[in-house]
């Protein structure tokens, strides 16, 4: 029995010589034999696969946000020396090959590449670059399949959001920052790369826009080349969704440039705007700005509050009409009424009006804003009366607009009332609201009664389009009857027509609104804070048929400009007239009852300017033209084609730039505006008018050589200035 296990003893040990010699003999004298079995020793391990973070359109399909994923290149230098001994070829030969396959389809340079590479003499992996774009990557991977390179290894390095319109909407928009959660069992990895909304509609929404993490199982071998191999799993990612807005750009575009340049103007500390249509609660622009937001990084801008929703003031005599909706509804008062004005005093506290205009109608307590009338209105509704149905109109809460941010805006409760809120409430002191809630208000007066939820976001789509969710508009409640919402109407476009207001009246469009001024409250409460001003205007156009409410609002512009009538008033002139020249404007901007002449508007747009003079002309209307002195193509014209005016009236004819992507519009023989589009969306639009390309830089074009609205020729050269 002994002889037979030191048989056994003998065979092992001879067996374990054989193998360690076999060894031996093949890391000395064939090392790559050995490197070649254990190539064929496959593990696979799992590789993530990070989501593109959804983009953001405007209501008229305009991207606004998208994202640009980067990627990171290593080579593994030891798989290189592997493969160039294997190919008789020296290391720097396959140095030269493996830059080449990276310099020539990337934006990295191949010396650059070949400096990386030899960078020292170790055989350990190096960093290539971590900016490779997700189309040069694919590049970079075929080209080192087709020659069998080795050594690639790539995976995901970060993900830039690019904002297309740079600071358009900024504080709106929001920001994202990137951020690691923690670990994932699933995967194994210690942290996941993700993209999170830090603010605006970028945090409200990404839930959407974040999508889901996916994973694949990958095999690859000692050179780092992927082999195919059988039974591999995966978890397919999904990138996030898309959001379309009921934002329009272009409107968001006339609002903010009309709020820069009044802040500079009125020298006010912000400046906001909201425009809405009141039948179905759409935000069409929603603004808030700071002077200073224009000179600074837009990054900084889109971490501001979002004004609009955040900043609370006293509404003063904007919330006169409200009051009146009220009382009308009611049936307290009837337009017949008379009230006095000048100075009065109730329970011990006088109330006075700027002027004394003896014994007025109602209509005359809101066109010319009367204290001493709103507040004995007041009196009449009563102080249970005036709050709950400020209640139903939003006032003390959120409206529900899905932003972060949002105030709730200060209304005390009824049963903490004095002798006094309720007269102050009438004439808009001691309340204070935000402008989103103000302007959902007066969507109620212009709607006939109706109290509708504000909303930002149209629908939700993925990549291929399918809708994932629908939002439509809401009713919440009917506050007031169609008629006391019609008269309220009335009486606010006669402070239009004659009343403080009257500065802004238009020949061709019946506006209504309504002007404030209010005093700020003092840091740390205990009263008002001297000289210092909210000027507010709410708005709506046209008064027979509002197709658009809007509130605009400066805080703390100079004294002289801290009437509402002095400063916000004029911004909201100058955003309708510029809505009205938007291509494709729907709003009936003329009174039919100024419209008795017989001539008709020609349409103008798309001829040459001596064209459009001398037709002008010949009908022998008198005419402005308003734009760039380079342009000579007609783009807008107000008052609009085919529309019946008067001859004596003028006519203003624009030429030059059109806001944002209404470029694709333009007429065979101008120039198109392409700032703001992808250079692969400039190019379409260009190649529709024959004006050829040279292109400096890549991703959004921020500036064309060529003015838009010019004259140009078939084969014009125009030089695109791109970056991210």
């Amino acid at each position: 029995m002994r002889s037979r296990y030191k048989l056994l003893a003998v065979c092992f040990g001879l067996l374990t010589l054989l193998w360690v010699g076999y060894l031996f003999a093949l890391q000395i004298f064939d090392p790559f034999k050995l490197d070649q079995q254990r190539l064929t020793r496959y593990t696979p391990h799992k590789e993530i696969i990070i989501p593109t973070r959804g983009s953001i359109y405007d209501a008229n399909g305009n991207l606004l946000v998208s994202s640009i994923s980067y990627y990171q290149l290593d080579i593994d230098r030891k798989a290189v020396k592997l493969w160039a001994d294997e190919k008789k070829l020296e290391l720097s030969e396959a140095y030269r090959l493996i830059s080449k396959a990276i310099g020539s389809n990337c934006s990295m340079k191949p010396d650059e590449v070949m400096r990386r590479l030899t960078m020292n003499e170790k055989l350990t992996p190096i960093q290539i670059t971590n900016k490779v774009r997700e189309m040069e990557l694919e590049k970079v991977v075929k080209a080192f399949e087709t020659d069998n390179l080795p050594g690639l290894n790539h995976s995901f390095a970060s993900m830039k959001r690019i904002y297309s319109r740079n600071i358009l909407a900024a504080r709106l928009l929001g920001s994202v920052r990137a951020v690691s959660e923690g670990f994932d069992a699933e995967t194994g990895n210690r942290s996941l790369y993700k993209l999170s909304g830090i603010c605006g509609i970028e945090s409200s929404y990404d839930e959407y826009l974040a999508g889901e993490y996916g994973w694949r199982e990958v095999v690859y071998d000692a050179k780092h080349r992927r082999m195919p191999y059988p039974n591999l799993h995966e978890k397919v990612s999904r990138d996030g969704y898309n959001l379309h807005l009921t934002i329009d750009a272009n409107i968001q575009e006339v609002v903010e440039n009309a709020l820069y340049e009044g802040l500079e103007k009125y020298k006010a500390k912000n400046g906001g705007a909201i425009v809405m249509d009141p039948h179905t609660g759409r935000i069409l622009a929603m603004a808030g700005v700071s002077a200073e937001d224009r000179y600074i990084d837009p990054g900084l801008v889109r971490v501001k509050s979002n004004i609009p929703v955040s900043f609370m003031f006293e509404p003063g005599s904007t919330m006169k009409p409200l009051t009146m909706l009220v009382a009308l509804d009611k049936h307290v008062v009837s337009h017949k009424d008379l009230f006095p004005s000048g100075s009065i005093t109730i329970r011990g506290r006088t109330i006075s009006d700027t002027h004394s205009y003896g014994m007025i109608r109602p209509v005359d307590i809101i066109c010319k804003s009367s204290n001493v009338g709103i507040a004995l209105i007041g009196d009449k509704i009563g102080a249970k009366t005036l709050y709950e149905k400020f209640i139903a109109l939003g006032y003390g809460q959120k409206t529900g607009l899905d932003l972060s941010g949002e105030s709730s805006g200060m209304f005390a409760k009824l049963k903490n009332w004095d002798g006094y809120t309720l007269h102050s409430v009438s004439f808009g002191q001691a309340i204070s609201v935000t402008a989103i809630q103000h302007a959902t208000a007066f969507c109620a007066v212009a709607n006939g009664g109706r109290m509708v939820k504000p909303y930002l976001l149209e629908s939700v789509t993925d990549n291929n389009g399918r809708i994932i969710e629908q939002f439509e508009p809401q009713v919440l409640r009917q506050v007031a009857g169609k008629a006391a919402a019609d008269t309220v109407r009335y009486y606010m476009q006669t402070v239009v027509d004659r009343g403080t207001a009257r500065h802004i009246k238009m020949d061709y469009i019946t506006m209504g609104g309504k002007t404030g001024t209010a005093q700020k409250a003092a840091e740390g409460g205990g009263g008002y804070a001297g000289g210092k001003y909210n000027a507010v205007f709410v708005g709506l156009f046209p008064v027979e048929a509002p197709k658009m409410v809007m509130i605009v609002f400066y805080d703390e512009p100079a004294i002289g400009y801290h009437y509402g009538s002095t400063s916000a008033a004029p911004t909201f002139k100058q955003i309708v007239e510029d809505i009205l020249f938007m291509p494709n404007c729907n709003i009936l901007a003329f009174d039919e009852r100024v419209m008795q002449s017989s001539k008709r508007m020609p349409d103008l747009r798309g001829k040459h300017i001596s064209q459009a003079e001398a037709l002008l002309t010949q009908f022998g209307f008198s005419y402005n033209i308003v734009g760039a002195d380079s342009a000579s193509v007609v783009i807008d014209q107000f008052p609009k084609p085919n529309v019946a005016i008067d001859p004596g009236h003028p006519i203003t004819v624009k030429i030059g730039r059109k806001a944002g992507e209404a470029a694709e519009t333009s007429v065979r023989g101008s120039m198109p505006d392409l700032r703001g589009l992808t250079l692969r969306k400039a190019m379409q639009v260009a190649a529709r008018v024959k004006v050829a390309l040279r292109v400096r830089g890549s991703g959004i074009v921020r500036a064309q050589s060529i003015q838009p609205g010019s004259r140009v020729t078939n084969n014009t050269v125009c030089t695109l200035e791109a970056s991210i």
